[in-house]
């Protein structure tokens, strides 16, 4: 009895991942209805200080996100981070990016990254962080979608999860067909 059950779950497990795998390479191929989510990246550095950085405020929408990743965190032992403004601005700015320039990836076409950002904005940091998603159609985009797909990408969800981070940023642009946000993480 124990051995199908230990069977059973194992099957379980194993088909659970099978469709997370398709998920993610459906909503790769451009699958007109999916939420998809970027790999994480984490980096190691520091910036100079600029006299003024930009700022931006959360959202209702950017909030709910904030508040999920909060919960979550707590939920696993760990501290809640605070939103910071520099960080909003860089988060909706990479989100913005992303959709002027119709384009999916950690690098701009140029090559630059959100550690790129951070330094041009005066963001002094040792550890960061940056998860992103898109969902398309956007009204598919809701907080809680975006949370439940980087909970279930194991870089996504180790991102979430890092200790040491105490400040976070999330932008969140549509434009009608997609929605993209960007959460990004610093010490």
């Amino acid at each position: 009895m124990k051995k199908n059950l230990k069977n059973s779950v194992l099957f379980i497990l194993a088909a659970a991942v099978v469709l997370l795998v398709l998920s993610v390479f459906l909503a790769s191929a451009g699958s007109p209805t999916a939420i998809d989510v970027k790999s994480t990246t984490t980096s190691q550095g520091s910036s100079t200080t600029i006299a003024s950085k930009p700022q931006a405020e959360l959202n209702d929408y950017e909030n709910a996100v904030a508040a999920y990743i909060n919960d979550y965190r707590v939920a696993n032992g760990l501290n809640a981070i605070a939103y910071e403004p520099t960080l909003t601005y860089v988060a909706k700015y990479r989100s913005q990016d992303l959709i002027d320039r119709n384009y999916w990836s950690h690098y701009t076409p140029e090559g630059t990254t959100v550690f790129n950002l951070f330094k041009a904005n005066g963001v002094k940091y040792k550890i960061g962080g940056e998860n992103l998603g898109q969902a398309t159609p956007a009204d598919i985009g809701t907080p809680e979608a975006f949370m439940n797909a980087w909970q279930n990408s194991p870089s996504h969800n180790a991102n979430m999860l890092r200790t040491g981070y105490n400040y976070i940023g999330v932008g969140m642009v549509e434009n009608g067909d997609r929605i993209v946000v960007t959460t990004v993480f610093t010490n």
